[in-house]
């Protein structure tokens, strides 16, 4: 005895295209195809499922004699209650017995090696089948890989059988064949004349070349190949065979895997477009973040050389005003005038000096002001311009690449697009980071402190002024005459302090300018990068379709090549 019914090869295909299947279930849904993916589970389940063997005859027609001779051992009683309705499923089990499978259905195990892949199907008499049961085995007949009808050798003419088989004619589409049993009972000439009429009868309902098997349960238990039994497990590996009915079960079942992956690639082509107008998007989103931070530089340039320009006028005025105040006749006169209001706390030249910084500071601090306050509106309406078309552009990507219904990957990107909307748009509202874009916040300095170094100079140059110029209150002659002293002092030195003076001015416009520079370069800086990381979850979900999609394409690549070369007719050839 063989130690299988069905043909070894397709076993193991079998089992290969289970594993490709099994493949394509995780990749469809990787891949954000459940409806797919749970037609490939449908797939996989019925390639692994057993050859589907239903033995269909009237009672005592010798029906499970056959299927105990086809095991070669006593799985079901040759003397059944005729009034039984139980369908008993035959499968290869480690451990002997039957379970109930709910219904009217009993499964029974059987340890025997030739039952791997198979599953044989003992139906109720077909007599009792027609009057009350027939929907239960019409349940199993459209699954049948091999429908066997089996008939008495001494009389193939029940009209229930041939009823039953009317009746299911047009529902299963398999593959029939016809047994004459208990053909020991028979005579040569009984059994010619029965098998005449047997094909004539099937030939009549459209089997062109009827499958007869003449088959004799006794003779089969001391040889199998005289009792016919044989003959029947050959048909069944015939069946499972290159270029046979289960090599096409594969091979169907192989062409709906390659359907399910065109369809695939085909959601993949449009994921992919899609991929490739958004990342035109990012590009065209990072220039225009270039373009805004160029603009807002080129602004902050106008500002800064607007407040350098007012330093210079203002520091020219003051200069003047020092250098006035360094002549003979202004030094004798302020050190007079100091003389006589020493008692009422003036300071004569120190207090003129004092002025002179103070009026300086106090007009540069005001004019930086009004630069900086129409300067900083400059940058704003820049930046925010830039950032609403950067807006704008989004929603109308939205709106143009809608996300399918299901479709988990385009439903995380229009997600993600209605985030990054958001934040833009909290970026522009009133009181939100943009806000910060004010005349002091982007001025960001205090002219003073910014002017530090030159004003300085108003103490350095009074002390040395002052230094060789010490009246002495107390003595009024004296007094004066220290003062004239002083005042000559001061007006000899007149040209070394204009020239120190000039050079602490211009250390403080470039201290100035560097200032302005780096603050504002700065201040930019911060607004950009807060709003390049408005775009952030847009990039990066770029990015991770673009990974997800790649290696779902590549793996849907590999696994269509492989079901291509999946070739179950020419495999069982070999």
């Amino acid at each position: 005895m063989t130690t299988t019914l069905l043909e070894t090869r397709y076993l193991a295909l079998q089992a290969e295209l289970s594993g490709h299947l099994g493949r394509l279930c995780e990749l469809l849904a990787h891949c954000g195809r459940p409806e797919a993916a749970a037609t490939a589970q449908a797939l996989m389940a019925h390639a692994a499922e057993p050859f589907l063997f239903v033995v269909v005859g009237e009672v005592k027609a010798g029906k499970s004699s056959l299927i105990n001779a086809l095991l070669g051992t006593t799985v079901t009683d040759v003397a059944p209650d005729p009034c039984t309705d139980r369908i008993r499923i035959i499968g290869r089990g480690g451990t002997p017995g039957e379970t109930e499978a709910g219904g009217l259905v009993v499964r029974v195990a059987v340890d025997s090696p030739l039952l791997n892949g198979l599953s044989i199907v003992d139906t109720p008499g077909v007599d009792s089948i027609i009057d009350r049961h027939q929907e239960i085995t019409e349940h199993f007949i459209p699954r049948a890989d091999l429908v066997l009808f089996s008939f008495s050798a001494l009389n193939p003419y029940s009209r229930s059988a041939w009823e039953f088989f009317d009746l299911v004619a047009d529902t299963w589409g398999r593959n029939v064949a016809f047994a004459l049993t208990m053909a020991d009972l028979a005579s040569p000439e009984q059994i010619a004349v029965n098998t005449g009429r047997l094909r004539e009868l099937a030939r009549d309902r459209g089997i062109a070349e009827p499958t007869i098997f003449l088959v004799s349960s006794v003779k089969s238990q001391s040889d199998a190949e005289a009792g016919g039994i044989e003959a029947l497990r050959r048909h069944i590996r015939e069946l499972t065979a290159g270029g046979g009915h289960f090599a096409g079960k594969l091979d169907a079942t192989r062409r709906s895997a390659l359907h399910l992956l065109d369809e695939l690639g085909r959601m993949l082509d449009g994921r992919m477009q899609e991929l490739a107008a958004d990342e035109t998007e990012a590009g065209r989103i990072r220039n225009r973040l270039d373009a805004a931070r160029h603009a807002a530089g080129r602004e902050a340039e106008v500002l800064r050389t607007r407040v350098e320009a007012a330093y210079a006028r203002l520091a020219g005025e003051f200069e003047a005003a020092f250098a006035a105040e360094l002549t003979l006749s202004g030094m004798l006169g302020r050190s007079i005038t100091g003389l006589w209001r020493r008692g009422k706390g003036g300071g004569g030249p120190s207090a003129r000096l004092k002025e002179l910084g103070e009026a300086f500071a106090r007009d540069l601090e005001r004019e930086v002001e009004s630069i900086a306050t129409q300067g900083a509106a400059h940058i704003f309406e820049s930046v925010s311009g830039y950032a609403r078309m950067l807006l704008d552009e989004l929603r109308l990507r939205r709106l143009a690449a809608a996300a399918p219904e299901g479709d988990p990957l385009s439903g995380e990107r229009d997600r993600v697009l209605a985030e990054v909307a958001g934040r833009v748009e909290s970026l522009l509202a009133e009181g939100g980071p943009m806000a910060g874009i004010d005349p002091k916040t982007v001025a960001a300095m205090d002219p003073r402190a910014a002017m530090g170094g030159a004003l300085v100079v108003l103490g350095t140059i009074f002390a040395v002024s002052v230094k060789s110029a010490v009246i002495d209150v107390t003595g009024g002659v004296v007094a004066a005459l220290g003062a004239l002293l002083a005042g000559s002092a001061l007006y000899w030195q007149r040209p070394r302090l204009l020239r120190e003076m000039r050079r602490r001015l211009a250390v403080g416009g470039e201290t100035l300018r560097q200032e302005l520079s780096e603050r504002l370069s700065a201040r930019l800086d911060r607004i950009f990068r807060e709003l390049a990381s408005r775009f952030a979850p847009f990039f990066a979900d770029i990015t991770t379709r673009s990974q997800t999609l790649a290696a779902c394409r590549s793996r849907q690549t590999e696994l269509e090549t492989t079901l291509r070369d999946f070739m179950p007719r020419e495999a069982g050839r070999e």
